[in-house]
């Protein structure tokens, strides 16, 4: 059997709600697996959260991989995530843009600002949790 290496540098922390991803390097179609994974164990025990991506300028993503990339947006949607933000400091962020699932809802935001895109992220939050409250 022909097991593809994970190709990829990450570390994940949790943060009450939000899901805090620091990646690096280039990501291969089994590196884009592995960190789907661990993102999705780590946030197994929440409702709703929201996932936070800090890519540092070594970061990227080999072409055949950005479907799958893509593909795991659509399992954190249906995992509970309301929505993602990443911070543009790797020229690959925008890479999975035109390659949007129909299925995939769930807001994408990309900025240089760790603040905004914070501050976006917990409004998301707090308004999702809103609803929950009012339909539960």
């Amino acid at each position: 059997m022909n097991i593809e290496p994970v190709h990829g540098t990450y570390s994940l922390e949790k943060r009450d709600n939000l899901i805090v991803c620091f990646y690096s390097e280039g990501f291969n179609l089994a590196g884009v697996k592995a960190i789907t994974n661990d993102i999705l164990a780590l946030a197994k025990n929440l409702d709703i959260w929201g996932l936070y991506q800090k890519p540092d300028s070594t970061a990227g993503i080999v072409h055949n991989a950005i479907e799958e990339m893509m593909n795991g947006y659509v399992k954190f949607q249906n995992a509970g995530c309301v929505a993602a933000a990443i911070q543009e400091n790797s020229i690959f962020v925008r890479a999975g843009s035109p390659h949007r699932p129909p299925s995939l809802k769930m807001p994408i935001r990309i900025d240089k600002s760790e603040e905004e895109l914070l501050l976006w992220l917990r409004t998301h939050l707090s308004n999702n949790q809103a609803i929950n409250r009012a339909t539960a």
